[in-house]
């Protein structure tokens, strides 16, 4: 049998300071680590946006010098972007409310992103067929839903 000598006693204040201080090292991991899970979502949002916006660029210039050849094969691309960007964000967990929401505000834009490459792929299509009129009425829905893309997206990027 061991007996209680001091140097197998440990002082109940120790336990106590031991309890404390892995309770607060615990609570500084969880609050560093659900800021880094807004942080990295903030990152893949910022990154697809600028991917996104040089996309669009690429169409509106190309639909500006009149070439729906080359607007058509810039808009697939922005729609292909836009739906590897929500895969990316979905893949993404926000660890706050605020992170949440702007995630689900994000996905919700760039959805809004792939309709929108989508209708100006249409566009491009139907000048190449000389029906302008629909060519026109697509590209008119293509910026409606680029324009809920864009307020989505700054709503998103607000709450990050």
């Amino acid at each position: 049998m061991i007996r209680a000598t001091a140097a197998t006693e440990v002082a109940g204040s120790r336990i106590a300071y031991a309890t404390a201080a892995l309770l607060a090292a615990a609570a500084v991991f969880l609050v560093v680590a659900a800021k880094a899970s807004d942080a990295t979502l903030r990152a893949h949002v910022d990154a697809w946006s600028k991917t996104i916006g040089v996309d669009a660029r690429a169409v509106a210039l190309a639909a500006a010098n009149r070439h729906p050849r080359r607007m058509t094969t810039d808009a697939v691309r922005f729609r292909a972007d836009a739906l590897r960007a929500q895969t990316a964000i979905r893949a993404q967990r926000a660890s706050t409310e605020r992170g949440r929401k702007a995630r689900r505000l994000a996905l919700a834009a760039f959805t809004s992103y792939a309709r929108a490459g989508a209708l100006w792929a249409t566009s491009g299509r139907e000048r190449l067929a000389h029906k302008l009129a629909a060519a026109t009425t697509a590209a008119r829905a293509a910026a409606a839903a680029a324009g809920k893309g864009n307020s989505l997206l700054l709503g998103a990027t607000e709450l990050l």
